[in-house]
This record gives C-alpha cells, sequence and structure tokens, in this order.
C-alpha cells in the first residue's frame, strides 16, 4: 500500500507543478481554452490518445474483454472511423473558420440565435454529466489505491481535478495529456504481456477460454450496426476533437495527430481488452466487470509497478475529466456570455468566465455524481441527445448552400422534442432515440430550408466548398523573416 501511495502522491505533485507553471503564461481566452492555436504533434496526440483511454475504454473494456471476448474491438471502430473522417475530410474547415466551438459554427452560418441551444446541449446536458461519471471512477481508483471512504475519494478527486484545470488551463492539460498517453499505453502493453505470462502464456489462454470469447466476429454485426448507428455519428460532434484540430499550430500537424491519436488509441484499447480475456483464467468469472482491471493489475505486479499502473489509470480518468471540463467551459464562455450576455467583453473579462464556468460545471458534475446512481445511463442518453440536434445541421453548414436558419432551428428543437417523447415512450419497437432523432432532424432542415428563405444574418456559403482554395489562416499571418544585410 506504500507504494501505491508513494505514486499517488509524486503523480500529483507533478501535475498540479505543471499546472502551477502554465498558469503564469496565461493572460487571455485564447491561451487558457486553445493554447493560443500552438500545440504541436506530441501534445495533440497525446491528448486524443488519453482523452479516449479514459476510464470508460480501460476499465470497461476489460471487464467487456472478460465477459464478452476480443469482439468487443469492433465496437470501438465507428469512434475510430467517424473521428478520422472528422479530421481528413473536415479538419482543413476547421482550421480556416478557427473555430472554437461547434455552436460557433452555427452562429457563424446561421446567425446568433442559432447557437443557444447547441451551447447548451453541449455544456450541460452531455459535458456536465461526463464529468460527474469521471468523478466516480476517480473515486473509485481512489478508494483501491488508499482505504478511504468512497465519498471522501471522489472529493479529493474532484478538489485535484478542478484545481488543475483552474490553473493551466488547455496548455498543461494538453501537455500532462501527452505524457499520461505513454504511461497508459506502456502500462496496458507492459500488463498484457507479464498477465499473458503470469496465468501460463498464450496456448493456456488458447485452450481455457471459449470459441466465442476468442472470436472477432461474436458480437455479430446488427450489433455493430447499432453501435454504428447510436453511437458513431456522435464523433462528428465531439467537441473534444473539434478543440484538438483547431489548437494545432498547422493543418498538417492537427490532421495528422488527431488521426494517429484516435488510431492508436482503438489499438491499445485491444489490449485492454485482451487483459480481460488473460483475466479469466486467475480470476473468478462471478467477479463484476468494472473490478476485473484492478483486481487482475493488484494480482500480477507488486505494490512497487502495480502503484505506477494503477496511478496511469487515475491519471486516464482524470485527463478525461480536465478536457470535458475544458470544451463546456468554452461553450458557455465564448458561445453564451460572449455571445448573448456581453459581446464586447474583453479578452480577459471571457478568461474569468472560462474559469468560473470550468467551476460551475464541476459543482454541477458533482452533484449529478453524488446523487445519481445510474450515472452511465444519464451519460449516454447525453451522447445521443447531442448527436441528435447537432449532427445534421453540422453537416448542412459544411456541404449544403441552400439550408436556412429557420430550417436549422427547427431541426435542432424538432429532434430534441422527438427524443424525448421517444424514450418516455419507452423506445418502440425497440429503436434506439438516435434513429428517429436524426432521421426528424433531416427531414426538418431539408423540408423547411426549401420552404423559407435565408435570413440577414447569415452567412450563405457551404463551408466545406468555400473554404477549400481558400489558404490556412495561420498561413497569411507567418512573419517575412528578415534579410541578412
Amino acid at each position: 500500500m506504500a507504494w501505491y501511495v508513494f505514486w499517488l502522491v509524486f503523480f500529483l505533485v507533478s501535475i498540479l507543478g505543471v499546472g502551477a507553471y502554465y498558469s503564469r503564461k496565461i493572460s487571455t481566452a485564447d491561451d487558457y481554452t486553445m493554447a493560443n492555436f500552438s500545440l504541436g504533434f506530441f501534445p495533440i496526440c497525446g491528448s486524443i490518445v488519453a482523452t479516449s483511454l479514459g476510464s470508460a475504454a480501460v476499465i470497461g473494456a476489460a471487464g467487456k474483454g472478460f465477459n464478452i471476448g476480443l469482439s468487443w474491438f469492433i465496437v470501438g471502430l465507428p469512434t475510430m472511423v467517424f473521428s478520422v473522417f472528422l479530421a481528413l475530410v473536415l479538419g482543413s474547415t476547421i482550421r480556416k473558420l478557427k473555430l472554437y466551438t461547434i455552436p460557433d459554427l452555427f452562429v457563424r452560418r446561421f446567425g446568433k440565435a442559432a447557437g443557444l441551444i447547441p451551447a447548451l446541449v453541449i455544456s450541460v446536458l452531455y459535458m456536465t454529466p461526463t464529468f460527474g461519471m469521471q468523478v466516480v471512477g476517480m473515486g473509485s481508483i481512489l478508494t483501491t489505491i488508499v482505504d478511504i471512504p468512497f465519498i471522501t475519494a471522489m472529493l479529493i478527486g474532484f478538489v485535484i481535478c478542478v484545481s488543475f484545470t483552474l490553473m493551466g488551463g488547455l496548455p498543461s492539460v494538453a501537455w500532462t495529456d501527452a505524457v499520461q498517453s505513454v504511461l497508459i499505453l506502456a502500462g496496458l502493453i507492459f500488463m498484457f504481456i507479464v498477465g499473458l505470462n503470469y496465468v501460463g502464456g498464450s496456448n493456456v489462454v488458447l485452450e481455457n477460454t471459449p470459441e466465442e470469447i476468442m472470436s472477432f466476429t461474436g458480437i455479430g454485426w446488427e450489433y455493430l450496426l447499432n453501435y454504428m448507428i447510436v453511437f458513431g455519428p456522435f464523433y462528428l460532434v465531439w467537441q473534444t476533437s473539434w478543440q484538438r484540430l483547431a489548437a494545432a499550430k498547422t493543418e498538417k500537424v492537427a490532421k495528422r495527430a488527431v488521426v494517429t491519436g484516435f488510431v492508436l488509441a482503438q489499438l491499445v484499447g485491444l489490449f485492454a481488452i485482451g487483459i480481460g480475456v488473460i483475466a479469466r483464467q486467475s480470476i473468478p468469472l462471478s467477479t463484476n466487470p468494472d473490478l476485473v482491471y484492478t483486481t487482475f493489475l493488484t494480482s500480477v505486479f507488486p505494490p512497487a509497478i502495480g502503484g505506477l499502473f494503477m496511478v496511469s489509470l487515475f491519471a486516464a480518468v482524470l485527463t478525461g475529466a480536465t478536457s470535458f471540463l475544458l470544451s463546456g467551459a468554452m461553450n458557455i464562455s465564448k458561445d453564451i456570455y460572449q455571445g448573448w450576455i456581453a459581446p464586447e467583453a474583453t479578452s480577459k473579462q471571457v478568461l474569468n468566465v472560462s474559469r468560473l464556468s470550468v467551476a460551475g460545471m464541476a459543482l454541477g458534475g458533482l452533484v449529478v455524481a453524488l446523487m445519481i446512481t445510474d450515472i452511465i445511463a444519464i451519460y449516454t442518453y447525453a451522447l445521443s441527445l447531442s448527436a441528435i440536434t447537432m449532427v445534421m445541421p453540422m453537416l448542412a453548414a459544411m456541404f449544403w448552400k441552400r439550408a436556412t436558419k429557420n430550417g436549422m432551428v427547427t431541426s435542432v428543437v424538432g429532434s430534441l422534442v422527438t427524443a424525448i417523447i421517444w424514450t418516455m415512450a419507452g423506445r418502440p419497437f425497440g429503436i434506439h432515440e438516435v434513429i428517429p432523432g436524426l432521421l426528424i432532424s433531416f427531414v426538418l432542415i431539408v423540408s423547411v430550408s426549401l420552404g423559407t428563405k435565408h435570413s440577414a444574418d447569415e452567412d450563405v456559403q457551404a463551408y466545406y466548398f468555400s473554404m477549400k482554395d481558400t489558404k490556412e489562416q495561420e498561413a497569411l499571418q507567418e512573419k517575412v523573416q528578415p534579410v541578412a544585410k
């Protein structure tokens, strides 16, 4: 136990030191939320990996590998496919528009009123409960490392996360993410190899594991299609990806780092699933899936090494929490405060509101974590609502010049109402609300747009095509090097 505490204290002192260091370098809102658009490949890629390999991807994947097997790897493909599509196809447009948030795209294309509901959906309905889920994860891990009550552990994790985020913003989050991603990747791979040796090698695993557990196709194509429809489209509007694309110092760095990050996360996630499969050989099959990873870890490694990897798991949860807070804070400070309440606000005022937003969202997430039992269900529903309300309007802004503000607003409101009613009706015919929600969203934005005219405050463009031949914005800002005399 002493080693576990040692590694935990070492990690906490290190990240808080990084936060304090970068806090002295932050003077504007762009510094805080976008790292002044200057991040390189390593922090961008590392941040994507670390955020993607959070508690659900590591602890959850090991549990699924334990119960379902290698076919769980297929479930992660929609995340990678849609995210890679976003980076390669729309990454250039996002950067040329220098978008801070997804609602920022709606405001620019459809006018001021278009961004309010999406901003509230992201910051309140999605980011806040998502942060609450991470608080629960941090509490669970801390109680394993230190023998303290679960509520106390959650409060400690909450204080650590909020303090770190308030101090350093995206610069500190991105760089610590990058370092943590190396630790997470190394930990998963090393644990897979050592664990395989611990149970007697690959032959033992192959002989003692049911065929359906070892099959990559055991999950079935119907199950995969369901995940593609329910979760895949969300990653077209996952604000964390948009923020990282915009914060990179060049377009080339942005695309390469985001694509590499998601591909790495998908491939290395296979090791987490494999750990669950291997664990079947040494721990009872009745073990709670959420405890498979930590139980096997403590069995395989001595405390001096196991403590380091347990802390790397805490780092994975922490990094997801900080990213969600920053993304949601941008919606509140840029889209709601600067967009609606104080359009003439100075950068310093926006920075202050960004930090206040982090604190407010964190408190809301803590309440969710403490008061609500089925937090995973809330998170999944919030994710669905984000996709339902924003995917079609986003695609229209990018690819369809004829889309109007009335069409966009009607689509957002109509799809949101449809999803809520569909859920309250008990999901008729077993159909997830994402399917009727996206269908209604598409029908409304097309039909209403064709029946209405463009408003005066619209920027009537299909940004993907109109920006295709323009030079990237930062290229226009390059300094001319003085010629030596």
